[in-house]
């Protein structure tokens, strides 16, 4: 089966990347062959340059073949794309907006993965993401890649009852960073996330517990792997068939977790995710080990704020998407992308009053936080609420235009996601990359 592994990336990525071919080299040399590996950079020139050279001498060390697709081969890609796809023009001027945003997207780096997918036939799709540091078993050669290929080919082969995502956990500093929350109190951070919880009258339907064991295997090297009913696997160490060909990510700029609408999707219409315990390190860059830029902190803050407003939503959306499986993919194999995207409008659209005082509550208790702390953490908060400040009474709109535009894209994903197939029909990617 033809695999696409990929990194997206904004920063120096050396150590990552080596990792990842590392990965690749490990595979049999039959499974290696049906590996393409893709760098989708979004780097300034002197990065970008740097970690092209980086990629270039660690696969040509691991004899595997690399592309690194830029800002202007992904510009070249989208004319291409749309002018194969023949969307209406309305249409298409959404989803040229949609697919080449400036950095700062979560969302970009896998929907421009999934569309390379597409064009290179490759049927499942591997993520690796710049700051985590995988690891191969030296003695049996079991690695992250190894086991999702397993899982996921096995899944394929199940159909609706095999695996659609495999993925792992991370070792080293959490990817939300809130230390200077925790500084001060957990309770400032329980109050955050309290802000995205629907209330017991906001939900409708009830959920099986979770099993006490769940369903587990297996893998090559005596790798555990469990079906994750938690939603405990990180999309910057897993992998996908299927459900990245039925809806993109969200291709907002600044909103956290914008990037697993995927994952998401697969645990409301009870598809399974596995998890195994083959984890990656990650390393914070130094801008958000030391803390500081003020203009980091600032942007940081107001992406966790927009993601706290979006979650609600989002929460909201899933219970909708629990009484509408039958809808969205009724013989189990044909997903309806177009009521997807119907029905996230429509939650989003009655539920402004659910998430209005979301912004000013988020606010205040930063406010609290800050007004609790002294010295450096006290001048990092006050930045923070100033930001804060700044965003607040912006941001329910600037949620609802994100989610617009997502259903919009969503609506045109299935016909990019063929169109790419046929423009790929000779397979040769170097045309952009």
């Amino acid at each position: 089966m033809r695999r696409l592994v990929y990194l997206p990336t904004n920063r120096p990525f050396e150590a990552a990347f080596r990792s990842v071919a590392a990965e690749v080299a490990a595979l049999p040399e039959a499974a290696r062959q049906q590996v393409t590996m893709l760098v989708v950079d979004d780097c300034p020139p002197a990065v970008s340059r740097a970690n092209r050279q980086v990629a270039e001498e660690a696969a040509a060390t691991a004899g595997i073949p690399v592309h690194v697709l830029g800002a202007d081969g992904w510009t070249r890609f989208v004319h291409d794309l749309l002018a194969t796809a023949a969307l209406p023009p309305a249409e298409r001027t959404v989803a040229e907006g949609a697919l080449c945003k400036p950095t700062g997207s979560y969302g970009a780096g896998p929907n421009k993965a999934a569309l390379v997918a597409a064009y290179l036939g490759a049927r499942t799709l591997h993520r690796r993401d710049s700051d985590q540091v995988t690891h191969v078993d030296p003695a049996s050669g079991a690695s992250p890649l190894r086991i999702e290929a397993e899982l996921l080919d096995g899944g394929a082969a199940a159909g609706s009852k095999g695996a659609y995502c495999v993925g792992s956990s991370l070792t080293g500093r959490p990817t939300r960073d809130r230390r200077d929350l925790l500084d001060r109190s957990e309770e400032f951070v329980d109050r955050i996330d309290a802000l995205s919880r629907l209330s017991p009258a906001e939900t409708r339907v009830a959920r099986a517990a979770a099993p006490v064991r769940p369903e587990e295997v297996v893998a090559h090297g005596g790798v555990p792997a469990r079906r994750d009913h938690t939603g405990v696997v990180e999309m910057g160490i897993a992998a996908l068939r299927r459900v990245h060909e039925w809806i993109p990510e969200m291709p907002a700029v600044g909103v956290l977790g914008s990037d697993y609408f995927q994952k998401g999707l697969l645990y409301q219409l009870e598809l399974p995710v596995w998890h195994h315990d083959l984890t990656a390190d990650h390393h914070y860059e130094p801008w958000r080990a030391e803390q500081s830029s003020a203009a980091h902190l600032g942007w940081y803050a107001r992406a966790e704020l927009r993601y706290a407003v979006l979650r609600k939503h989002w929460n909201a959306f899933n219970e909708a998407l629990m009484t509408q499986r039958d809808l969205l993919l009724p013989d189990g194999q044909h997903f309806d992308s177009a009521a997807y995207a119907e029905f996230l409008l429509d939650t989003v659209e009655r539920g402004a009053e659910r998430t209005a005082a979301i912004p000013s509550a988020f606010v205040e208790i930063y406010r609290e936080a800050a007004a609790a702390a002294s010295g450096d953490v006290r001048s990092r908060l006050d930045v923070r609420v100033a930001a804060l400040e700044e965003a607040a009474d912006t941001t329910g709109q600037y949620v609802a235009d994100a989610v617009r535009e997502f259903a919009a894209l969503t609506r045109s994903w299935p016909a990019l996601v063929a169109a790419a197939g046929r423009l790929g029909v000779d397979g040769d990617l170097g045309r952009y990359a």
